[in-house]
């Protein structure tokens, strides 16, 4: 059986390959609320990596991947601040019906997820970490 932090990976996986088929598509709200949901589910494995416990809440999830990664460099400070961005962005997508995202935040979205999840293999494959 899979472990806990696999399974998470695997679903970052999943959503982040959703998103790169659908970036360009005509539901740019769906795709920022699906990239978020795969930094999400890569930032839990990440925390499972390093020994600690889930949150029960993204705000709390959002600010203790915050912590973990602000002191490995400008790399883990963009990290954070991307996924706190994500969140927001998705709070957009999701709730928000005045604001109509566009093509133009769709791929931003895309190409952030990509970047995170990359940054979230590359600290678990570090020995020590």
């Amino acid at each position: 059986m899979m472990d806990e932090r696999s399974q998470h990976m695997q679903r970052a996986a999943r959503l982040l390959k959703s998103v790169e088929t659908r970036a360009g598509s005509d539901d740019p709200g769906a795709v920022v609320s699906t990239a978020y949901y795969a930094m999400f589910h890569a930032a839990c494995a990440v925390l499972l990596h390093k020994g600690e416990r889930l949150p029960k809440t993204h705000s709390s999830l959002i600010g203790r991947f915050g912590l973990t990664v602000r002191d490995l460099g400008p790399d883990g400070r963009e990290a954070g601040a991307a996924l706190h961005t994500a969140f927001s962005r998705r709070f957009t997508a999701d709730y928000t019906v005045a604001v109509q995202l566009d093509r133009k935040d769709a791929l931003k979205a895309r190409n952030d997820a990509h970047t995170f999840i990359g940054y979230c293999r590359k600290l678990q494959r570090q020995k020590g970490s």
